[in-house]
């Protein structure tokens, strides 16, 4: 498994990501190059592959967010993984990468929402140490230690 950060010219591997994993999700860029360009050219989104012998199988993607107090926080916006790639620990990979590049970029909390049905996704969160604020959707919360 190899997980990568997508980056300025790396566009049609959004797109395919996309392609291959959410084919329908609304915040998908289809074919549009220019949308995509615009979101990796923005300092505060990231965007991440999840890829089996080459193959585009889980993607996510997020924003790092300033409070009016200056402290950082990124959120992890959506985040999915091909059917036919789950238990692999591919979801897993791809929001420890969602973390470390938060860390990275100076945000001091991490945090995601998911589903009270998903059950699978809460397990996920849960065994990487998230604290589980259940306000509305589950939301899980987590404190990053800035790298040395």
């Amino acid at each position: 498994m190899e997980i990568r950060e997508l980056a300025l010219g790396d566009e049609a591997a959004l797109i395919d990501l996309y392609a291959a994993v959410l084919p329908d999700s609304p915040t998908a860029v289809g074919r549009d190059r220019a949308a995509a360009s615009a979101f990796l050219g923005d300092t505060a989104t990231f965007a991440l592959g999840a890829y089996l012998d080459g193959d585009p199988v889980g993607l996510a993607w997020g924003i790092r967010m300033r409070s009016p107090s200056g402290r950082l926080t990124t959120y992890l916006h959506e985040l999915d993984v091909r059917a036919d790639a789950r238990r692999r620990g591919i979801g897993s990979a791809l929001v420890t990468e969602a973390m470390a590049i938060g860390r990275r970029r100076g945000s001091t909390r991490f945090w995601l929402s998911t589903g009270g049905h998903n059950e699978v996704a809460q397990a996920v969160y849960a065994s990487l140490g998230g604290d589980r604020k259940p306000l509305g959707d589950v939301n899980y919360w987590w404190d990053l230690e800035p790298d040395a």
